[in-house]
């Protein structure tokens, strides 16, 4: 019978928490404690189990959303997977939702799968990612931010991305430049917004709100019917839209193609992503490259580190973006 965690807890008479700290040797255990639960998950067998192969096991977390994203979110998953097999790690799969349990049956169910750490993917609510985080397993989140919990994250520089792109589209001499995308469906399409508004300030190029296209649903982001709905109620055009990814200047080609109007001789579009569905359509999407398989490197190296060597602080890394130049300027 394979033993868990809640053995040794049982067994020492602590909790379930202080046999994971102790286990990675934290210095918030007592030197007398952390000897105890050695000595007792060497005697039970714990950690002879922990050492076999096929206990080296990354749990990967997303929202049943992202999960289905065909592009974007699967290139991610792809990406995150091929860094852990070439760290000698599986990987398996956990839903949000499922993970809207308690912290100790939560915990149950990591250690029944032999998870050594967990990687959130995207945003999640944050009061489910608390009980992820009190399960007391390394843990790192990319393309996110959280307010209230000390988790350290991994993200694209949207910021800087935005303000390139706006600096981009200026060089090539559009002033009127519009914006496409409901701020509120995530973290990243926040800081796009921002930094898309920050970069026109910058350069002095006040925004019209006319040309603010956001009023969108914020989880249905992609519904055709409503976005062609807001912009063909504009009265006038922009001569540019930058949009909060590439799969929503894909749409907004569509609509202007259908308005009779052409990309890019009468409206310009920038993405981010710089997705395959960006490069595959008709006009090919000018975008901002998140630089997704840095990310996933990035992310798999420093929780990889934390498992095997116990420490991580819980900052935020912002990684570099560049734009990518195709038909839509």
């Amino acid at each position: 019978m394979k033993v868990t965690m809640k053995d040794i807890a049982e067994k020492t008479g602590v909790s379930i928490n202080t046999v994971s700290l102790a286990l990675r040797n934290m210095s918030s255990v007592r030197k007398e404690t952390r000897e105890l639960i050695w000595q007792t998950a060497l005697q039970m067998g714990y950690l002879e189990q922990k050492n076999k192969p096929d206990l080296h096991n990354i749990g990967l977390i997303s929202t049943g959303e992202r999960l289905q994203d065909s592009y974007f979110y699967m290139s991610f998953y792809q990406n995150i997977l091929s860094r852990v097999h070439d760290r000698g790690y599986n990987m398996m799969v956990f839903k949000g939702d499922a993970c809207d349990t308690q912290p100790d049956a939560l915990r149950d169910i990591f250690e029944t799968n032999s998870i050594s750490g967990l990687i959130v993917l995207g945003d999640m609510e944050e009061r489910i990612v608390a009980k992820i985080a009190a399960t007391n397993l390394p843990l790192i989140a990319t393309g996110t931010r959280y307010h209230t919990l000390k988790v350290p994250t991994v993200i694209e520089d949207n910021l800087e991305g935005a303000h390139k792109a706006v600096q981009y589209l200026l060089e090539k001499g559009y002033r009127e430049i519009g914006f496409i995308g409901n701020p509120l469906h995530s973290t990243g399409f926040m800081e796009r917004y921002e930094g898309f508004m920050g970069a026109m300030f910058h350069f002095g190029v006040l925004p019209r709100q006319e040309w603010m296209v956001t009023d969108l649903d914020k989880t249905h982001v992609y519904d055709l019917a409503r976005l062609r709905s807001k912009l063909s109620e504009m009265k006038n055009y922009p001569e540019a839209f930058i949009c909060t990814n590439d799969n929503m200047a894909v749409l907004a080609a569509k609509i202007f193609a259908e308005l009779g109007l052409s990309v890019p001789n009468d409206i310009a579009l920038v993405g981010f992503d710089n997705s395959i569905i960006g490069k595959m359509s008709t006009p090919s999407i000018t975008s901002i490259d998140v630089q997704c398989a840095l990310q996933a490197e990035t992310c798999v190296q420093v929780l990889i580190d934390y498992i095997e060597n116990g420490t991580m602080d819980p900052y935020r890394m912002v990684l570099p973006v560049t734009i990518s130049c195709k038909e839509s300027t």
